[in-house]
């Protein structure tokens, strides 16, 4: 019975040992309250506990008043930071703002405590005994030594800048005449297809069969436009066959035309990929061309010399 009296009366003398262990306190110090706008100083920031708690201090207070930044190197001392400080205000803002510190008890307990603020005093960098005050860092104008090679390099800029506006003036009044553009002669059709198709057997050896066959029809198909003067690229395979075997100047190579189409034909449409004859067939479009431009010149001689018999007569 006895023990269970006093088992109460422990637990509330604990409870009021622990209620009475005084809380973490900061102390601010700084190394004068009397400092002009800009002029650093130094604020020293120690903690105390009783309990043994460990502090964490800002590293930099800054409320556009005054700038707090820890100094370095940091104080030796636990518990303890410096700060450089450095006023920026007046009035009433002239003072050490509250800086909240936070601790943590060997418990594991965490809290916050605050400083209190410390107001400053601000006073003026002129000397008092002075009849008329100037500024502290004011300074006579000082001369300005110029030397002999500035002037040198100015002279040289002036005569630069004076050829330069001589030569903008010339340009203005006397304009160079227009050069003429060199006009490039236009291929003919012969000559444009059978550089396409030297270039088209030249890379022969890297091309697919489709490509390889897409582009020597393009190029059969294209000549035949120029020099006959008929939609061929906008005809079919058999439209194409049909013109060639019906034109007096193809008709006689129209069994070589139809084996070089249908030859592209199965590649592009019928999945082949047989390009053996590829040389024999660039040989054909050569043949066509050569033959079609043979007897266009012979057809041209002929109508010629008929216009200047008729002129006799």
């Amino acid at each position: 019975m006895k023990r269970s009296r006093l088992l109460p009366l422990v637990l509330a003398l604990l409870c009021s040992l622990g209620a009475a262990s005084p809380q973490p306190s900061i102390e601010i110090r700084p190394s004068t309250t009397n400092v002009t706008l800009g002029e650093r100083f130094r604020v020293v920031l120690e903690a105390s506990s009783a309990s043994g708690a460990t502090f964490e201090f800002p590293k930099q207070v800054n409320n556009g008043s005054i700038e707090l930044t820890a100094a370095t190197p940091p104080s030796p001392r636990p518990n303890e930071i410096v700060y450089d400080a450095q006023l920026f205000a007046m009035g009433a803002e002239a003072r050490i703002p509250e800086i909240e510190v936070s601790y943590k008890e060997r418990d594991g307990s965490v809290g916050t405590v605050k400083t209190a603020p410390v107001p400053l005093n601000l006073v003026s960098s002129l000397d008092p005994n002075e009849t008329n005050p100037a500024p502290a860092d004011y300074a006579p104008p000082q001369p300005v030594l110029v030397s002999r090679a500035f002037w040198v390099a100015s002279g040289l800029a002036s005569l630069l800048l004076i050829a330069l506006f001589v030569m903008i003036v010339r340009r203005l009044r006397f304009p160079k005449p227009p050069v003429e553009p060199k006009v490039t002669p236009a291929l003919s059709p012969e000559e444009e297809a059978l550089s396409l198709l030297e270039r088209l057997s030249s890379a022969r050896a890297i091309l697919e069969a489709r490509t390889f066959y897409i582009q020597l029809v393009q190029i059969l198909k294209q000549y035949l436009e120029r020099r006959l003067a008929a939609p061929v690229l906008e005809m079919t395979s058999t439209e194409t066959l049909a013109f060639v075997k019906n034109h007096a100047w193809t008709a006689p190579l129209a069994m070589g035309i139809r084996e070089l189409i249908t030859s592209a034909d199965l590649v592009k449409f019928g999945g082949s990929s047989d390009a053996t004859n590829a040389e024999r067939q660039i040989q054909v479009a050569r043949d066509v061309v050569s033959r079609v431009d043979r007897l266009r010149r012979a057809e041209q001689e002929l109508d010629a010399r008929n216009t200047g018999a008729r002129k006799t007569a």
